[in-house]
């Protein structure tokens, strides 16, 4: 299994409670969503406004608003984003990130 499934929804349940939440796209999302979004910056704060776990092989997916566009969204894997450190969930975020990233590396 890549996640735990009970941290996991623990983590989903933290952070609906905190929606929305302010977050920034990778490197890595800015540079695949380049033809599609050619406007997007690492440096542009999005929103997250909702959230879907997507099983084991999906994880935790984000539905994102750009704050200046109400009739666009844009859905990522939350690993794709960083987020504000002082954010209340910031830390317990970065933790299902890394441990996603590397059990996805290890597979």
């Amino acid at each position: 299994m890549i996640d735990d499934y009970q941290e996991t929804m623990e983590l989903l349940a933290k952070m609906r409670s905190h929606l929305p939440i302010p977050a920034y796209a990778s490197k890595q999302l800015v540079s695949a969503l380049r033809e599609q979004k050619p406007k997007i910056k690492t440096s542009q704060r999005l929103e997250i406004v909702d959230l879907h776990y997507l099983g084991d092989e999906g994880g935790i997916s984000c539905v994102m608003k750009f704050p200046a566009r109400t009739d666009e969204n844009l859905v990522v894997s939350l690993t794709h984003l960083r987020f504000i450190p002082t954010h209340p969930l910031a830390k317990d975020i970065r933790r299902y990130q890394v441990h996603r990233i590397r059990n996805l590396a290890q597979q």
